[in-house]
């Protein structure tokens, strides 16, 4: 036996960028040590996120497969058998089922499923394969109730075994400033523009489309700067739509950055229309960092959002909604900081690093009084 720590793996598609591998990041610098030893397997790759684990003093450990089922799995059950892993816990589809198979193989005393995206169609083949590890899998984390809600309908996942983990945020890293003057100034934004902000994965399923179309119908009688932060599958898409709406000298892209806290910080006004999203790591930062928010009404914004409580939300798909909402806020220095303030208590209060690593823990602890026992 290694020690009396719990041993937990943490596996994951890669380690650059994404709102599961900021929850690894944030688990790796807040679980609590004494209890337990945290590793991290990325699938694919590193990255930037990756080695801030690695800084963390977390053993972090790089497959670089990329859709090899066998060679994964194989992989995975000797990392297992080689840490005395005792607790699996797989993210997103392919890392869970190819985390999941490997523990089972490896009879590894508790198996975890990590359950962060609502997806908008259903896959029958996803759902047999869901149906059939179930039957092995003693946990499932899903970081919203929409996902709850979800798995258990889609794939006959047991209440009993399902445990709301919404996502936290380093309040103390994304705080608000006195002043966002050095924090424009970084960016290479005029200091005294208000600056509007999209800071997401370049995917269209977050609803940039209605982002340009808003900023198309507003007054402009302000210092106004727009910035996008982020990469992703859809960025050549994304630049070219805001290209269609004549935006180029409108909005500034600023790429895959990870001093996000400082471009929080220079934001006046997050805007976050997106149309799919499990819980969103990037909201709660915005929240933290004193940002006024306006966002759809997608569900899983619903649970940590109140409209014209800590945000000002509108429908998904209305640019004419989104328009009225930023520029309320244009319009009101009052309400931008009443909206703020407000938004920094809600995370405090529910949604802080604090709160996401005990109930982790708890969690753990929980499966392990139950079900845990190391084989000889």
């Amino acid at each position: 036996m290694i020690n009396n720590k719990i041993q937990i793996l943490r596996v994951v598609i890669g380690l650059n960028q994404g709102g599961v591998q900021q929850a690894i990041l944030n688990l790796a610098k807040n679980l609590d040590r004494s209890k337990f030893n945290l590793a991290v397997c990325a699938i694919e790759n590193g990255g930037l996120i990756g080695n801030e684990i690695i800084d963390s003093g977390t053993n972090v450990i790089v497959l670089g497969f990329k859709r090899q089922p066998i060679k994964t799995i194989s992989a995975l059950v000797k990392i297992i058998k080689e840490n005395r892993i005792d607790i699996v816990h797989a993210s997103s589809y392919h890392p869970s089922l190819y985390g999941r198979v490997a523990g089972i193989i490896s009879r590894t005393p508790i198996i975890m499923s990590y359950e962060h995206v609502i997806f908008n169609h259903f896959r029958l083949g996803r759902a047999i394969l869901n149906r059939i590890l179930n039957f092995f899998t003693h946990a499932y984390t899903p970081v919203s109730k929409g996902v709850s809600e979800q798995v258990i309908k889609w794939y006959g996942y047991p209440r009993d075994k399902v445990y709301l983990l919404y996502n936290g945020v380093d309040t103390s890293r994304f705080s608000p400033k006195p002043s966002s003057i050095i924090a424009k100034k970084a960016l290479r934004l005029d200091p005294k523009a208000l600056v509007i902000s999209m800071i997401c994965r370049l995917d269209l399923s977050k609803g940039h489309k209605y982002f340009f179309e808003a900023i198309t119908m507003l007054k402009r009688k302000h210092n106004i700067q727009f910035i996008v932060v982020g990469t992703g599958p859809d960025e050549a898409s994304i630049i070219s739509l805001a290209k269609a709406y004549n935006l180029e000298k409108s909005v500034k892209f600023l790429g895959l950055r990870r001093d996000i806290d400082v471009c929080m910080n220079a934001t006046d006004i997050f805007c976050f229309p997106t149309l799919q999203e499990g819980f969103s790591n990037v909201l709660l930062e915005a929240m933290s960092s004193g940002c006024a928010i306006v966002a759809s009404n997608f569900s899983s914004n619903l649970e940590v959002l109140k409209d014209r409580n800590n945000s000002l939300i509108v429908e998904m798909k209305k640019s004419d909604q989104l328009a009225k909402a930023i520029q309320k806020y244009i319009d009101s220095p009052n309400l931008r900081k009443k909206m703020s303030f407000a938004a920094r208590k809600t995370i405090e209060k529910s949604f802080s690093v604090d709160v996401y690593s005990k109930r982790i823990g708890y969690i753990y602890q929980k499966l392990w009084s139950e079900r845990g026992r190391r084989l000889v």
